[in-house]
């Protein structure tokens, strides 16, 4: 019934609507006709309203007897005469009058455009100018410009040679108007002085007997573009005004009525530059049969998004050619009142429709809503959605019983979503315990709960979480389990496998060590319930433990074994993020013991830039203001200052101690100097044989004596010389290098083969070098090519590497050249040596960036990487300015500095002082090597008292005032 109902509903409102809407198409389509052409009769009246004035004074002096003067002075009597005239309106730009002789006279409006106006250099004051041509019998001509005032009174006159040229006798309008007794117009045309498009009314003189004159006056057209758009019968009409030949004359948008041509001139636009194929081939139409006794002058023209009607009408002017009214309309918008009417009918058809439908609606839903609700409520699951809890009312009995299961069902799955979300928005294993223990009682709806967890050994049972309802604390002290004790109910449930529920009797209370817990909770416990946790491998991984002061149903067992099964996986989960957390952390302390054990110091000084930089970054969590009111640090940030503290030099473990422990030039592997020395004794044995020889071949003496005692001492001194400059413990004047090379080509005789008993590797080096007969002489200090290590191409750095390092890559690995490392003239390093050092850097980075971080430690490699960058841009290896740098990687920088300066366990310097150290890192803060602002919060926290109290020994702690070291930032 309803639906037939529906059917009429709407049939008849279809019918109503299509006999409406052809009615009122009819209505609006007459309508729409007369908006034309009253739009047309509009344009007419304006365009004869602008044309009037300048008809009328044209009129007017062609009967003027001033215009016949033969003289300026004569025709300057009728200038107040020409001044009314331009007042009549703003249409009319001048007023003129030339005669048979050539003489003329102008008077125009100073333009209102200032660049137009300044192109006649007009004096203050100048309101109008008057531009006179004169001409003598003998045919010489004057011209001249007037500057006058509104009162009519002349301000300058000035002789112009250059107008003499203009002759009115050739202009059209005079030729035009001397061939008829009767007012003539021109076609509209583009005025030079003032780019608009305008038109010229003349007329001549009545008395042509006296003297043959001719009177004329400019009018623009620009205001009729102005009403063209203010007759616009819909927004997007267009109106326009135009000449036969299809010249624009006017427009609502002024920018379609001149172009500008190739020659950068000026010109009327016509109508097939718009770009406009509607109008513009229907204006060809209208123009080709506008002879014909009826013509067209509407037209439907196909556009794009839209049917157009387009209709033109002629409009007279007097004494001239007829202009073109051009309109066009789209016709959705002319029929957009009929499809506003149509659409409230079908509004009024549509409201009927629905208070029907309502009616039909509203007796069948009596008895449907209730299963709609629970269609709405399964939805609702489907889409974990539990936020509907209406309750369903019926009388029907099997539905009321299907909503009462769909809500419990509702609230298991909610409860279990909350508990998985709980558990999962806590990060901390000893409070997510708990969490994990109040979800459960309040889903179970029970007393209390204890949360037993399993000792790593798996003997006992030991309880990590204790909780009554209402997320309080249990205050009871619960004992360890042994999972021997088979009479416990937490046993019998491990070896059933399922949950077990027992009364709370006291047996069963001393059983679980628990005989007083009534006394701490708000009502004393009827039952119990445990339920054993096992993880996805089946291994045990505790009991739940649950109080209850009503017998359990068995309902409650089942649900409580599902959430311990879930409770199971959520612990197994933490557990293994514990565990993972640790093994990491063991990684990273094994880390450092191995750089402990390849280098002691080295270790030390991971373990303590760890100290300094937590100090330092908590004293700029704490601040309140100053540079570091903003900086906070979350748990993630702690964990990753920890990991990147520790690690900031695990690529020392790639750096050869004999470069980091290189304590004299030539040392190594070991000390080379032993060589040096061994070939001094040669030298000296040497010297001794020989003198030996000259005493058996020619006798003793004592010259011989003495210059053998020489010798020696000369070379002792010698070796004494070299062994210091091994130390290099001080600049190296250009002195002491000039006497090394001297040295250094002394020779000694080898009589060995240098290349037996040597690795494949040395023995390859020294083949690069043609192999020296024996004996052969070998220089005293040598610069060989086998002590030219090759660097690998794979340790050469690309400008445009993947890490962003910018670091001069010295050609050789290592130049092990003896004459070479004794020459460095300060310290024990050579370029090689100093990079292999720094290179540990780059190695921390690269192996820091290999390991797969989560999210919240992704920052570790730019945090450890970036200890030795300077605030400058001058550090390495990365060459980053503080900009570049976050907060902690430069406080890391400061961290690593204060220790290396203090440091004990150096084995090529001492440590510095207190003091010591905070004035050169005072001197490094103003040479912008360190932050000026962390360096003041280290001295303001007192951060380094607290690392001296516990690294330091007593004799290193002076007296310290922070204030003498504090830097003015920006000073």
């Amino acid at each position: 019934m309803s639906s037939i109902f529906v059917v009429l509903l709407l049939g008849t409102g279809l019918a109503l609507g299509l006999v409406a809407y052809r009615s009122i198409t009819q209505i609006v389509d007459s309508s729409n006709e007369s908006v034309l052409k009253s739009g047309s009769k509009f344009a007419i009246a304006h365009t004869e309203a602008v044309f009037a004035p300048a008809n009328t004074i044209v009129e007017q002096l062609a009967n003027a007897s001033a215009m016949r003067s033969r003289t300026l002075r004569g025709r300057l009597q009728a200038m107040p005469l020409l001044i009314s005239g331009l007042e009549l309106s703003e249409n009319i730009t001048s007023v003129y009058v030339g005669n048979e002789e050539g003489d003329f006279l102008l008077v125009r409006r100073l333009p209102k455009d200032p660049d137009l106006a300044k192109t006649f250099d007009p004096p203050d004051g100048t309101a109008y100018i008057v531009q006179s041509l004169e001409r003598s019998e003998g045919g010489d001509a004057a011209g001249h410009f007037l500057f006058v005032d509104r009162k009519g009174r002349v301000i300058r006159f000035d002789e112009r040679d250059d107008y003499t040229k203009y002759d009115p006798r050739k202009r059209g309008w005079y030729n035009a108007a001397l061939g008829v007794d009767a007012l003539i117009a021109t076609d509209p045309y583009l005025f030079f002085t003032t780019r608009e498009i305008g038109t010229t009314v003349a007329r001549r003189g009545s008395y042509p007997e006296d003297l043959v004159t001719v009177v004329g006056a400019d009018i623009t057209l620009n205001t009729l573009g102005q009403a063209m758009a203010g007759i616009r019968p819909t927004p997007h009409s267009q109106i326009m005004l135009l000449t036969r030949n299809g010249e624009i004359v006017a427009h609502a948008d002024p920018e379609k009525v001149v172009t500008i041509k190739a020659d950068g001139s000026p010109a009327p636009r016509r109508i097939d530059t718009l770009d406009d194929p509607r109008i513009d081939g229907a204006f060809d139409r209208f123009v080709g049969q506008s002879q014909k006794a009826a013509a067209q002058n509407r037209f439907t023209e196909q556009g794009s998004e839209d049917v157009w009607e387009v209709a033109f009408e002629s409009v007279p002017i007097r004494g001239g050619r007829d202009l073109v009214l051009a309109m066009t309309i789209p016709r959705s918008e002319l029929r957009a009142e009929s499809t506003r009417l149509v659409l409230q009918g079908v509004v009024l058809f549509i409201v009927l429709l629905i208070v029907g439908v309502i009616l039909v609606i509203y007796i069948a839903g009596r008895v449907t809503q209730p299963l709609r609700q629970l269609q709405a409520l399964a939805e609702a699951i489907r889409r974990f959605d539990f936020s509907k809890t209406d309750e369903v009312r019926t009388p029907i009995a099997e539905i009321e019983d299907l909503a009462r299961a769909t809500s419990m069902m509702q609230d298991t799955i909610r409860r279990f979503l909350e508990i998985t979300s709980t558990v999962a928005a806590e990060e901390d294993f000893d409070k997510l315990l708990d969490r994990l223990l109040d979800e459960i009682i309040a889903t179970t709806q029970t007393e209390a709960g204890i949360l037993y967890l399993t000792t790593p050994d798996g003997k006992y049972l030991e309880a990590q979480a204790q909780r009554l309802d209402a997320r309080r604390d249990l205050p009871v002290s619960v004992p360890s389990v042994a999972l021997s004790n088979t009479d416990s109910l937490l046993i019998r449930s491990i070896a059933d496998e399922h949950a077990e529920s027992a009364q709370a009797s006291e047996l069963e209370l001393n059983r679980i060590g628990l005989p007083d817990i009534a006394a701490v909770m708000d009502d004393a416990p009827s039952f119990l319930l445990a339920a054993p946790l096992y993880n996805r491998q089946g291994e045990l991984v505790g009991v739940l433990l649950l109080f209850e002061t009503t017998e359990m149903e068995p309902a409650l067992v089942r649900f409580t074994e599902a959430l311990s099964g879930s409770a199971a996986v959520t612990v197994e989960a933490r557990q293994l993020i514990e565990m993972q957390k640790e093994l990491f952390e063991s990684f990273i302390q094994m880390t450092a013991s191995a750089i402990d054990a390849k280098s002691p110091y080295t270790g030390g000084h991971c373990a303590r830039v760890p100290d300094l930089t937590k100090l330092l970054a908590a004293a700029a969590d704490k601040s309140t203001d100053g540079p570091f009111a903003d900086f906070s640090l979350t748990e993630d940030d702690w964990e990753a200052i920890h990991v990147a503290a520790w690690l900031h030099d695990c690529g020392k473990v790639t750096t050869p101690e004999f470069v980091v422990d290189k304590a004299t030039k030539l040392e190594t592997i070991y000390d080379r100097i032993h060589e040096v020395r061994m070939r001094f004794e040669v030298m000296k044995r040497d010297a001794e044989i020989a003198y030996l020889k000259s005493v058996t071949e020619s006798g003793g003496s004592d010259e011989k004596r003495s210059a053998l005692e020489q010798e020696l001492a000369q070379l002792d001194a010698d070796f004494a010389f070299i062994a210091s400059c091994n130390v290099g413990g001080e600049f190296m004047t250009d002195e002491q290098v000039s006497r090394l090379n001297d040295l250094a080509k002394k020779g000694w005789t080898r009589t060995i083969d240098d290349r037996l008993g040597v690795s494949h590797e040395e023995l390859s080096r020294k083949e690069r070098e043609p192999k020296k007969s024996l004996p052969a002489v070998e220089p005293l200090l040598a610069d060989r090519l086998e002590h030219r290590f090759e660097r690998p191409e794979t340790e050469k750095l690309d400008c445009d590497n993947p890490w962003g390092f910018k670091m001069d890559v010295p050609e050789l690995l290592y130049n092990r050249g003896e004459l070479h490392n004794l020459l460095i003239r300060r310290g024990t390093l050579t370029d090689e040596d100093r990079y292999k050092i720094n290179e540990h850097i780059v190695q921390t980075i690269k192996m820091l960036e290999k390991l797969p971080f989560p999210k919240h430690l992704r920052s570790v490699p730019e945090l450890a990487g970036g200890h030795h960058e300077k605030m400058d841009g001058t550090g390495y290896p990365k060459g980053l300015t503080k900009d570049d740098m976050s907060p902690v990687a430069r406080m890391m920088a400061i961290a690593d500095i204060f220790e290396a300066l203090t440091a004990m366990d150096r084995p090529y310097k001492k440590g510095k002082k207190l003091s010591e150290a905070l004035k050169i890192m005072t001197f490094m803060v103003k040479d912008r090597h360190i932050d000026p602002d962390l360096f003041n919060l280290f001295l303001d926290a007192r951060i380094y008292e607290s690392y001296a109290e516990k690294y330091m020994p007593p004799e290193q702690v002076d007296a310290v005032n922070p204030d003498d070291y504090r830097v003015k930032v920006g000073g």
